[in-house]
């Protein structure tokens, strides 16, 4: 593993807007952390707004049961306005990226724990295809606690790009990541995330294949793949 600073069977086939994509033309994988390797749930969310709670108790000055009474009035358990629009509504600034930043600085570790079929499913990706890479918006310190949590040794990946060399939402980090394989062009890439925008979207644009994972409303004008679950990579990568 290293630290960035800057005869198979048939596999299925999928068309994007971009060229369609096709297994054996992938030489290079990597995944984000975040919401990827992990799925999200009640305990992620209930730290995810302890960290926003923080945030609105510290814009509008006011003690944190305040922050929450707040920001639970608007979102009410998930049916009324999302993180970033309660955020929003209550005037703190840059509210999107202040969710990001909850879901990656969050005491998230404490309440994570080991997954083998998403631990032997790394490990068959690393073995197929040699190159396999973490690409995540949280810090280092964070990224080894997770990964720790999770039971994931750093070992499993040829290179971690965290937050301190780059962030995802300029495309930096994508860049960064291209450039480590100079032998290859960008669609023999293959990025598994679960944001839209910054996992999604904007590797795209550099010519890299995408697939969103945990994706309830799959929608078609996307340039992603969408898949449930990781469980579904096995079918097109393996």
């Amino acid at each position: 593993m290293r630290l960035v600073s800057r005869s198979r069977s048939p596999r299925r086939i999928f068309s994007t807007s971009m060229a369609p994509f096709n297994a054996h033309d992938i030489r290079v994988v990597g995944f984000d952390l975040d919401q990827t390797l992990y799925p999200k749930s009640p305990l992620v969310d209930e730290k995810i707004q302890e960290y926003l709670y923080e945030k609105i108790a510290s814009h509008k000055k006011i003690p944190l049961d305040e922050a929450k009474q707040l920001f639970g009035e608007r979102y009410r358990d998930g049916a009324g306005l999302s993180g970033s629009e309660t955020l929003r509504d209550l005037g703190v600034p840059n509210a999107s990226e202040a969710v990001q930043e909850a879901l990656e600085r969050a005491d998230i570790a404490s309440i994570l724990s080991p997954d083998p079929d998403t631990n032997r499913l790394l490990e068959d990706v690393r073995t197929h295809y040699k190159n396999l890479d973490l690409i995540t918006g949280s810090n280092l310190r964070e990224t080894e606690k997770k990964l720790s949590a999770l039971g994931i040794p750093k070992e499993m990946f040829s290179h971690l790009i965290t937050a301190e060399q780059a962030a995802k939402s300029t495309g930096e980090s994508y860049r960064i990541w291209l450039s480590l394989y100079p032998e290859y062009a960008p669609r023999q890439f293959l990025y598994i995330g679960d944001r839209i925008r910054s996992d999604g979207e904007i590797p795209s644009a550099l010519g890299i294949h995408t697939a969103l994972v945990c994706a309830q409303k799959p929608g078609t004008s996307l340039p992603t793949m969408q898949l449930h679950n990781l469980a579904e990579l096995a079918s097109i990568l393996l």
